[in-house]
């Protein structure tokens, strides 16, 4: 995932990216102290939870956006090889995570009673799994984020080149495993969730096979979230019908995780899904995600007892007042200021 237009804000999330880098830099021992201060982990985020995407080069005062949203659990984006394309865990591909960023502001939730769920990979920059040549030194950047920020959930968003790419799907996996494995043996649970693209007839091929590969290598995955938007495809997903498509998507979903889970039940399956869909207008515009779609996939997923809702992204949450056209900042529709996140946190109720 990332904002309207993909192509376009990858970029530009990339040089907002470079000047906090620089902002970073005058604030890091403070930062670091907090990084290093005692925080432990927390078993804060429900089965079922509402957990919207931000774009932490734009925004990342998490209590801030608690109060003014009433959400109390952000999925953050993302977390991907730096910009050389080396073996090392940084935020949107510059700030490294040992530089403790956003430490304070995630301390400050969490004295609210929320969390947040770092998101590996997106649609921008170098995945990972694709940098570092071997599980070990994977892994070893997956533990640094969980470790500097105390995380109880990570999720996994692998979309573009990094669907397609056999190696670094086995080597992830692998690595998965064996933090959940490190953290079972300390009496902690590793909650994984993967986010993949989708279609309303279901996942592509790559997907599922990216699934398989972690039942392979034993990776407990809780959570199959799809990106129910962008789908480009009129014939199979008609574009004002954005909130029907999310539920033909859920159920094909489904049908197609029998296969990959055949000992688990329906229930069990439905538990699993998480639906993340782009509010207002998406990348294809003619595509729009209206207030009565969140409504109609809410209702949905209550029915189902499904493990998540999200969206791209809380900065899109907004009307476009002025001269605002729709891009990273506003939806493009005729809404008030957080008429998205007010409609799905009714989920965490």
């Amino acid at each position: 995932m990332q904002p309207r237009n993909r192509s376009l804000l990858s970029v530009t999330s990339l040089m907002l990216a470079s000047i906090f880098t620089l902002a970073i830099a005058f604030v890091a021992p403070w930062q670091t102290h907090a990084a290093s201060q005692s925080q432990p982990a927390r078993a804060s985020i429900p089965r079922e939870y509402f957990a919207p995407y931000t774009d932490i080069t734009m925004e990342h005062d998490f209590a801030r956006m608690a109060r003014d949203t009433g959400t109390k659990y952000f999925s953050l984006g993302f977390v991907i090889a730096n910009t050389n394309n080396t073996c090392d865990a940084t935020w949107a591909g510059t700030t490294s995570v040992s530089h403790g960023f956003m430490q304070s502001d995630i301390k400050a939730l969490r004295a609210m009673g929320g969390d947040v769920i770092p998101s590996f990979g997106g649609a921008a920059g170098t995945e990972l799994a694709i940098a570092c040549s071997s599980v070990a030194s994977l892994q070893a950047q997956y533990q640094r984020v969980i470790d500097a920020y105390h995380l109880t959930h990570v999720d996994f968003d692998i979309e573009g080149d990094a669907i397609n790419n056999a190696p670094s799907i086995d080597r992830r996996n692998q690595a998965i495993a064996a933090l959940q494995a490190r953290a079972q043996a300390k009496g902690r649970r590793l909650v994984v969730s993967y986010t993949l693209s989708v279609n309303t007839y279901g996942m592509d091929p790559t997907s599922v096979a990216l699934l398989q590969n972690a039942v392979s290598h034993g990776v407990n995955v809780s959570v199959v979230n799809i990106m129910v938007m962008d789908y480009y495809d009129p014939q199979t997903a008609p574009p004002n019908q954005m909130g029907e498509n999310a539920i033909k998507a859920a159920k094909s979903t489904v049908n197609q995780l029998r296969g990959v889970y055949p000992a688990k039940t329906t229930r069990q399956l439905w538990s699993m899904i998480g639906l993340t869909p782009m509010v207002g207008e998406n990348d294809n515009t003619v595509e729009v995600f209206t207030k009565q779609d969140a409504r109609q996939v809410l209702a949905f997923a209550r029915q189902h007892g499904i493990a998540e809702l999200s969206f791209w992204a809380v900065e899109l949450d907004q009307p476009c007042t002025g001269n605002r056209t729709p891009t990273n900042t506003c939806s493009g529709i005729s809404q008030k200021p957080f008429d998205y996140d007010h409609i799905f946190d009714a989920y965490n109720k």
